[in-house]
């Protein structure tokens, strides 16, 4: 869904018909209004206004961290809401998008005194909505200033029949995730994964051994005055000493390293490409794992493709950039027309992404469980196209960023059912022991490597005789 006409562009209000630069306080509460109407993409809407505003780093992290904080923490604020809500009239959007803002700030974040976030939730209400609203938020945030304690311990009744219902606000995540999860987690675990998925991700980055070293990257890192740490398992992944805007990296290191969590950085060790090999990687949008890919076998041939066209730009431009010279941009219509097969295929599968929710909070209020069953029928009919595209011997390494099992080990169950010409071999030969796990898939919520979700499975083409085919 995009921003549309019907939409009221609360943004002039604020700004005045557009011609006074909001401050990030103002900014992220008309950021979250326009996603409660219309649950946009939240980094996509960010990066909009990050690139708009001309603010100072330290203020584009600040506007970075409450809009995704809210947006992360909003049902669990929208519950509080209606606690602090005394008058039975429904409260204007406009006037309790400002007090989740404001309420967010008063709970999570301590920059800002109360007074000041106050005053500016009360304004922006006042001015998009009226004073009347604007008296209703000064109301409501001055209670909560005072009773900030009894808010963060306020919770729905015990009991197990409301067990879910009381974890649903306790982490802010829809009552039918928390019912999926706990069926399949201890429920210490399913605490641990819901602390987890609310955590503030570390920006980790992986650096481009073609362009650069780790020491040289280190080096720029220290001059900057930023901390950062190695991996221990994978030395050229770094674990960077800041939060919030990441644009900062990419311009100080124009291709010399790429945003990417450890997570989907073992995909392309799995796939393990080798020199010579020609590799279709079929759903490439962003393109980290295409680059990733391309850094790790730069004698192998990668074809990278993506159904969606605006997004495999973002592909070329990524290729581009970084100068990886055994990368080849296919449009995806070719791929599909062409009898072309190869020795290994990427399918890294659109899906949930409930392996991210610390990254994509706004994911966990998009979804419904009827994605999750539509996603598994598409990711069942991409492994079948990739099948029939792959060589004799070949591999298919198939992932997903989802932690659901109808997803992960029920799609891949399916295929084999379907597909007798294909076996399932080990997806843990080439991970360190840290990481290893008794199934040949590998399969990890994050919590077991500080890391996102991850689901990875490789599926082997038995051997056949057929001719070969010619090149794209």
């Amino acid at each position: 869904m995009t921003l549309t006409e019907n939409v009221p562009d609360e943004r002039a209000v604020l700004s005045g018909g557009g011609k006074k630069q909001l401050t990030p306080r103002e900014a992220a509460i008309w950021s979250y209004i326009r996603w409660v109407k219309l649950k946009t993409r939240i980094d996509v809407a960010v990066e909009k206004e990050l690139k708009r505003a001309k603010w100072e780093p330290r203020d584009k992290a600040f506007f970075h961290e409450i809009v995704y904080g809210v947006v992360r923490q909003h049902g669990r604020l929208e519950w509080l809401i209606k606690q602090l809500t005394t008058t039975r009239e429904k409260p204007d959007p406009a006037g309790v998008a400002a007090v989740a803002v404001g309420l967010y700030q008063i709970l999570f974040l301590d920059r800002v005194p109360d007074y000041a976030l106050v005053d500016t939730s009360v304004e922006v209400a006042k001015r998009i909505s009226g004073p009347l609203v604007g008296g209703w938020v000064n109301a409501v945030l001055r209670r909560a200033t005072v009773d900030k304690d009894v808010l963060l311990a306020m919770l729905p009744d015990q009991g197990v029949q409301k067990s879910a219902n009381r974890l649903s606000v306790e982490f802010s995540y829809p009552e039918w995730m928390i019912t999926r999860w706990s069926s399949v987690l201890k429920p210490d675990d399913l605490r641990k994964f819901l602390e987890w998925g609310n955590r503030r991700p570390q920006l980790t980055v992986r650096v481009n051994k073609l362009n650069t070293t780790v020491e040289e990257f280190t080096k720029l890192l220290n001059e900057k005055e930023v901390k950062s740490t190695v991996h221990p398992d994978f030395p050229e992944f770094l674990t960077i000493d800041h939060s919030g805007d990441s644009g900062w990296i990419e311009s100080l290191a124009l291709g010399k390293v790429s945003a990417q969590d450890i997570s989907q950085g073992l995909v392309a060790r799995i796939l393990n490409p080798q020199p010579g090999e020609e590799i279709l990687d079929f759903c490439s949008a962003p393109g980290g794992k295409t680059g990733h890919l391309a850094e790790i076998a730069p004698e192998a041939l990668i074809f990278a493709t993506d159904k969606a066209e605006e997004r495999l730009e973002n592909v070329r431009e990524l290729v581009q950039r970084n100068g990886y010279e055994n990368v080849r941009i296919v449009a995806y219509d070719d791929i599909v027309r062409s009898k072309k097969k190869f020795d290994a295929i990427l399918v890294d599968a659109p899906c949930s992404g409930t392996g991210v929710l610390a990254r994509r909070p706004d994911l966990r209020w998009r979804r419904s469980p009827d994605d999750i069953r539509r996603m598994s029928s598409v990711q069942l009919s991409l492994l079948n196209y990739a099948a029939d595209r792959l060589k004799s011997n070949g591999r298919i390494v198939y992932s997903t960023c989802s932690v659901e099992p109808e997803e992960n080990d029920g799609v891949v169950t399916r295929f084999l059912e379907e597909r007798s010409d294909f076996e399932d071999l080990s997806a843990q030969g080439s991970l360190p022991d840290s990481i290893k796990s008794e199934s040949k898939r590998l399969n990890l919520w994050g919590t077991e490597i500080d890391a996102d979700g991850v689901f990875v499975a490789v599926l082997k083409k038995k051997q056949s005789n057929e001719s070969i085919t010619p090149n794209l």
